[in-house]
């Protein structure tokens, strides 16, 4: 076998043809486990080029290719032994590329694509020798329409959405269809939401340049003793792969020999602990779960590198780095780094309940931002004071929380945890120094909410619905406990905790509206009735998933209150709970939509200091 690396154009390029043989199975990929891991790593490669970035090229994977004989004017052919998923998703990436450059108005790299998705010239049979890959006869005719169609319009008229009856979605169009559509789509969204400062008609030439250079596949070519089908059968047999931790352990302890350094002990001193249970535990990470070594080496080298890094390519960028920058004067100073931080990491993973550090860290799991670890690696590395880390992390806290409550995007979260990061790392840091930054970024993608925007979403919004109950209850606790002054005795939460709608979610029955009409559902909610009483019904609807309509209590407790009355309910609450969250109904006689507001103000006031804004 002979391997031979190559470009997605070069794979592409001359007269040759693709074809899948009966034995492969049809087209498979879906967007979640395949479609979307390579538009990031094809994005990352985009964005280089943009930024004029230099980096390695990235491999999207290898493929093993039988050459067949071929008579006359045949168009030279290759059987696809391994591989051919990808191979189909390459060609239907670039017949959506082609069409958004025609839509563009970049024709020539529109036509430059052309040239690799068809050929040209003498063929014995041109209505099949065309297609530079010929599709299993299933997926054919599907593969056929996305090469052909020539633009998005004309192929989703050609796969038009269909409704069954009663059916709240359309039917999937074809699989290869709906690949092309997504590449299309993201493409699009890529150059619309492009940042840089460059012309637009920049932008494609660019990304042309990508393709060309910084993306490449591994052909393996048979030769004439290889049997295909066995080889299929061992290339997808199952298998237990080296883990990128497992290939850069091998990398660094490799070079401490080369150096003459001590291998043996450093694996003991540094590496050894990394093979504890906690290390190769499976963490999930986006769509897929990762062992979390491999999780913190990743945050590790973006902290360092201080750009993104994509887990699956993690060794390689390592290896990039260590040859290309000689960061480090030993391997031992490298190792002494890596476990530096590697308890830091763990720090954020097992937090230390009561600090300050670790109410952040519980926070960053909650709400699932683990694109802000980076940052906070290296944050600590900075060992600032006590009084200043405590209050950066309370501003980073603050714009997480409140982003969230006010329903803000993460997306972007990324991109923009990483320029906080190379500013903090450019300048001495103080809490004012990095405020100031935080308070540089705009815009609904960035902002961080001030006051009035942060109480109208506290009071108006249905948080229950927008928050997973997981980040309510934490909201609710840390208010718990900075409801306890000085002078009260703290309690150490250990029993489970429930969220409780105080005016319950199914209300209707035995929560008359203020004029003693019993409520609407929403399926009764189609303006037939009395106007008044819709009105009352949305915004009963509304308010109960409000902050001041949500408590704490235990489960056995909220299953015995459920959707009584408050009548019923308030005694047992106030017989029950010791919680500082409950004594505010001590007072409360009738539960109703005024009550609801005021003690969403009462909530909303403690967490403004909680989460603060900096001061003017």
């Amino acid at each position: 076998m002979q391997p031979r690396s190559r470009s997605i154009f070069d794979l592409f390029d001359s007269k040759k043809r693709y074809i899948v043989p009966l034995f492969q199975r049809q087209y498979v990929w879906k967007q979640e486990e395949q479609w979307e891991p390579l538009w990031e790593d094809i994005q990352r490669k985009f964005r280089e080029k943009i930024d004029k970035k230099d980096g390695p090229p990235h491999f999207l994977g290898a493929m093993v290719l039988d050459q067949q004989r071929v008579y006359g004017n045949a168009v030279p052919t290759h059987l696809v032994i391994d591989g051919q998923q990808r191979l189909s998703t390459f060609q239907i990436f670039l017949a959506a590329f082609r069409d958004v450059c025609s839509e563009h108005g970049q024709m020539r790299f529109s036509e430059e694509c052309q040239r690799y998705l068809v050929n040209a010239g003498i063929m014995v049979d041109e209505s099949v020798e065309k297609y530079k890959v010929w599709a299993t006869n299933l997926d054919r005719a599907q593969f056929k329409d996305v090469i052909d169609s020539g633009s998005k319009a004309e192929l989703e008229k050609r796969h038009p959405k269909i409704w069954s009856k009663w059916a709240r979605q359309p039917n999937p169009r074809p699989s290869m269809v709906e690949c092309y559509l997504f590449f299309h789509q993201q493409l699009n969204d890529f150059l619309k939401n492009d940042q840089s400062d460059i012309p637009s008609d920049e932008s494609i030439p660019r990304l042309h340049e990508a393709l060309r250079t910084s993306l490449q596949v591994v052909t393996i070519e048979l030769e004439g003793n290889d049997d295909p089908q066995v080889i299929f059968e061992t290339l997808n047999a199952r298998g237990e792969p080296l883990l990128p931790s497992d290939l850069l352990r091998n990398f660094i302890l490799w070079r401490a020999v080369q150096n003459k350094e001590h291998d043996e002990h450093l694996y003991t001193q540094y590496w050894l602990p990394f093979d504890e249970p906690f290390w190769r535990e499976e963490t999930r990470q986006g769509r897929l779960s990762r062992p979390r070594l491999d999780i913190f080496l990743q945050h590790y080298l973006t902290l360092k590198r201080q750009e993104e890094i994509n887990i699956g390519h993690l060794f390689a960028e390592y290896k990039f780095w260590i040859k290309m920058v000689n960061p480090f004067p030993s391997v031992e100073v490298e190792l002494q780094e890596i476990e530096r931080h590697r308890n830091f990491f763990r720090s954020l993973i097992q937090p230390e309940i009561g600090t300050r550090l670790g109410h952040f860290a519980q926070a960053l799991q909650v709400f699932e931002v683990s694109t802000l670890y980076p940052l906070v690696l290296g944050l600590l590395e900075k060992q600032m004071a006590k009084e200043v880390e405590d209050g950066i992390f309370t501003d980073l806290e603050s714009y997480i929380i409140r982003r969230a409550v006010c329903g803000l995007t993460t997306k972007g979260y990324n991109r923009l945890f990483l320029s906080i990061l190379v500013k903090v790392t450019q300048r001495p840091l103080d809490r004012g120094g990095f405020q100031k930054i935080l308070l540089e970024f705009q815009g609904d993608s960035s902002v961080w909410p001030r006051d009035e925007m942060f109480k109208q979403a506290w009071l108006d919004k249905q948080s229950y619905e927008i928050l997973s109950a997981k980040r309510v209850q934490l909201i609710l606790k840390t208010i718990e406990q900075h409801l306890h002054d000085t002078k009260t005795e703290r309690i150490e939460i250990k029993s489970e905790l429930s969220i409780e709608h105080v005016l319950p979610q199914d209300w209707i029955d035995e929560w008359p509206l203020h004029n003693g009409r019993r409520g609407l559902t929403w399926l009764e909610l189609d303006g037939t009735q009395d106007k008044e009483d819709v009105k009352a019904s949305e915004e009963r609807d509304r308010l109960k998933h409000s902050f001041g309509n949500l408590t704490l209590l235990t489960q056995p407790l909220n299953s015995a209150v459920s959707c009584a009355s408050f009548a019923i309910k308030k005694p047992e609450i106030l017989k029950h709970s010791a919680l500082a969250l409950n004594r505010y109904f001590l007072d409360i006689a009738e539960w109703d939509e005024e009550q609801i507001g005021k003690r969403g103000d009462k909530l909303f006031e403690v967490a403004r200091k909680i989460w603060p804004y900096p001061e003017a």
